[in-house]
């Protein structure tokens, strides 16, 4: 479509830069719904998308798909493409993410995330050259959320009246679990100390996001000496930016405090808690027990951690969350 421009004080109209059609499009790869054995294939889905297209920080164009390819006619320059995945369709227009500052604190909410179809994000700057007729970009994105879990849970009392007694795994989820992240960048402890922030408090709560993507209850698993658990749990919360340093275990009023990964079990027919306590989390990152040796009785209160109760077994406490999965054109 031509466009013209008035060149100052002449009536006539002038042509407009020269344009250049470039192809944004993504590879759509559906999968089965799933919380427990959840493969690549389901934390890698991307489904809609939004394409934004900013020029010296302001919206300059603006695409949503839900089949794959988005083109647009584009004048030559210098741009930032933003993209956000498997986000509500409706949560990102242009009359909320008209500036790039706009786009990069919009919040995301955690229930917006489910399997397949974990909301990303990513960013890049690009220049559309002078004289090309088209073109293809490809823009990285990432997962907002981190994923923690364990493939293993053994058990080992090292007491023999402890052994003893019927072990049954209840349920494992994490707790203390922020509900919002920005799409720019995580938030800080600051941003998160509202109390409505946050899902499993203290504890597995009746409001955690529906989706599933932070616990696994309902499981009553028996699990011995010769025969441990080897269903591996894996869950997905949004950053927590609370270090060990600044965490808080009080029960007296609510603060902001570490994530934690919790083994629920009925010991002898009593409930005991078993939590890891996670460093401070980033999107995009992973933070898998290879194994958790339980080695005694555990706490009454999810909160609270038993020394020599539970080992977990980390192959690594801090993984990048390979591979990075990006929007690209296909041909």
């Amino acid at each position: 479509m031509a466009m013209f421009y008035a060149c100052g004080d002449n009536p006539l109209p002038c042509p407009a830069a020269a344009t250049v059609k470039v192809t944004f499009s993504i590879l759509d790869e559906m999968a089965s719904t799933r919380r427990t054995n959840v493969g690549p294939e389901d934390e890698r889905m991307a489904g809609h998308w939004v394409l934004l297209l900013y020029r010296d920080g302001k919206l300059a164009d603006y695409g949503v798909s839900t089949s794959g390819d988005i083109t647009r006619e584009m004048e030559t320059g210098d741009y930032t493409a933003c993209a956000v995945v498997n986000a509500p369709e409706d949560a990102f227009r242009p009359e909320s993410a008209g500036t790039l500052t706009q786009w990069e604190s919009t919040l995301s909410d955690l229930a917006d995330n489910a399997l397949p179809g974990l909301v990303m994000a990513g960013r890049r700057n690009l220049r559309i050259p002078e004289g090309t007729e088209s073109g293809a970009q490809a823009i990285p994105v990432a997962r907002l959320v981190f994923k923690s879990g364990v493939r293993k849970i053994s058990v080992r009392m090292e007491d023999p009246s402890l052994a003893a007694r019927p072990f049954v795994l209840k349920a494992v989820y994490l707790t203390n679990c922020p509900r919002k992240t920005r799409l720019g960048q995580d938030l800080s402890v600051a941003d998160l100390s509202g109390e409505s922030l946050w899902a499993n408090r203290m504890g597995i709560q009746p409001d955690p996001p529906g989706n599933g993507l932070l616990a696994d209850t309902g499981i009553d698993a028996a699990v011995t000496a010769t025969s441990p658990h080897t269903v591996p749990h894996f869950f997905y919360g949004y950053p927590n930016p609370v270090g060990a340093d600044g965490d808080s275990r009080s029960r007296g009023a609510w603060s902001p405090r570490c994530t934690r990964l919790v083994i629920e079990a009925a010991v002898g027919g009593k409930t005991y808690y078993y939590p890891v306590t996670l460093p401070a989390t980033a999107r995009n990152r992973t933070y898998i027990a290879e194994e958790a040796v339980i080695r005694g009785l555990g706490s009454l209160d999810p909160e609270e951690e038993v020394p020599g109760a539970v080992e977990a077994v980390f192959s690594a406490s801090v993984q990048e969350w390979a591979p990075e999965y990006a929007i690209h054109e296909q041909s």
